[in-house]
């Protein structure tokens, strides 16, 4: 098992100037984010967590409520695609709704989704009624199992539980209507509702994985504040600080770090035509914010694909120190990587490349990767940053000629990989059959 004490130095160094030995995909990343760059641009390990179920062919009804399933799952999935770092992540916003009482839809074929017909919060006097969160409940143990299983099974500087960030989960309990007129007209209750959100229904979720060997940071997702469904103001004036509240009791109380705010004030805007540059660095600025332990520049879940690139690497010049630019997190857009061909997945990854990738500080993923996206296009994604990403970067991309990368199918690659008894075990899987008097 590499060492990720010593990936990190050699990385760090690399990144640097001092290019000695071989990089190992950790040591990528690290290079890319401490330094200049490394021998290619990396491309991480993306939330993947439907997608990985599908090509892994195993039900739902277990894949979601099993973290050794989960996480050898991803694991597997995530090696078989060759990706720089191992993402492992369930449908991180349901948890806690869940086990507080929220009404669910289960299916035989996609994550648990919260019944917005049924919301957990109607009026104000619902708080007292909750409760605190029990981490005994629903699918918490789950989760406290996976903070230590990917903690264990892959481990180093990207390992992490997971919890839903105070607005989503606000979001889910009651509605985004609900919720968002709270912040905007009744700061109070708005109030109310953030202290309910990290005390009453994180915090003991947070202590429950604080409580696990190895788990040494725990990130929220937070995709509900993304813009337009927050303004950047509102961002600034509710999320960051709860972040910050959550990051400092973390640290004070549990020993490890708590970033709350995922996602948060991540340019989402649908319409290209609306597509404002004043608007989008607003963004990037206070999407900077909620980092605390990196400082880069992130595109995710946006509609990047219709993007001018040139205005992020702009935003990362702009706003670097000591001469180097601010690290470009570069999302392909989950929709275009499911609706694509492998064609315009090249053209795309050498586009950006072009116009992000020469100075260094690039790196690449896919904020989700839909259920239904074909393997070859994400095969293609990886295979066009990693051969058109060499440093240096040649002159003419155009000059390079890529063809369709041949890959090995799953099931075939599965065979004798530490996670193939796990798969296929659970394939055979049928849910107990219900007796009624």
């Amino acid at each position: 098992m590499a060492n990720p004490t010593l990936e990190m130095i050699q990385g760090m160094l690399y990144g640097n100037g001092l290019r000695i030995g071989k990089l190992s995909p950790a040591g990528r990343i690290i290079a890319a984010l401490m330094g200049r760059h490394g021998d290619v641009v990396p491309f991480m390990g993306p939330q993947i967590h439907d997608h990985a179920m599908t090509v892994a062919k195993v039900p739902a009804r277990r894949y979601y409520f099993d973290a050794h399933l989960l996480v050898d799952v991803q694991i597997a999935i995530d090696h078989w695609y060759g990706f720089d770092s191992c993402t492992i992540i369930p449908d991180a916003y349901n948890f806690e709704v869940e086990a507080l009482g929220a009404k669910f839809i289960y299916s035989d074929n996609a994550m648990p989704t919260v019944d917005t017909n049924q919301p957990l919060i109607r009026e104000r006097a619902d708080l007292d009624k909750i409760g605190p969160l029990d981490p005994l409940k629903g699918r918490i143990p789950m989760g406290v199992e996976l903070a230590a299983l990917v903690s264990k099974k892959a481990g180093g500087p990207f390992a992490a539980g997971f919890f839903c960030s105070p607005f989503s989960l606000l979001c889910q309990a009651m509605g985004y209507p609900k919720a968002v007129r709270a912040l905007k007209r009744d700061r109070v209750f708005a109030q109310e509702l953030f202290d309910w959100a990290e005390n009453i229904a994180i915090w003991p979720y947070l202590k429950a994985q604080a409580a696990q060997p190895g788990v040494k940071q725990s990130l929220g997702a937070d995709a509900w504040s993304a813009f337009p469904n927050l303004n950047p103001e509102l961002v600034e004036e509710w999320v960051l600080p709860s972040a910050r509240r959550m990051m400092a009791r973390g640290k004070k109380e549990l020993g490890i770090t708590v970033m709350a705010g995922g996602a948060a004030a991540d340019y989402c805007e649908e319409d290209p035509a609306k597509f404002d540059k004043e608007i989008m660095f607003k963004c990037l600025a206070v999407s900077r914010k909620t980092f605390f332990v990196l400082d880069i520049a992130l595109s995710a879940m946006g509609r990047t694909q219709d993007w001018n690139m040139a205005w992020l690497q702009e935003f990362a010049v702009q706003n670097g120190k000591g001469g180097r630019k601010l690290p470009i997190f570069a999302s392909l857009n989950g929709r275009f990587m499911r609706d694509s061909t492998p064609e315009q997945i090249f053209a795309k990854v050498r586009e950006w490349i072009n116009i992000m990738g020469r100075d260094g500080r690039l790196l690449f993923f896919i904020a989700n990767v839909p259920a239904d996206t074909p393997p070859i296009n994400v095969h293609t994604a990886l295979y066009a940053v990693h051969t058109l990403g060499r440093y240096p970067i040649v002159k003419d991309l155009a000059s390079i000629k890529i063809e369709l990368p041949k890959f090995q199918p799953f099931d075939e690659w599965l065979k004798g990989q530490p996670e193939a008894e796990t798969i296929f075990k659970a394939r055979e899987w049928k849910p107990e059959k219900k007796v009624f008097a």
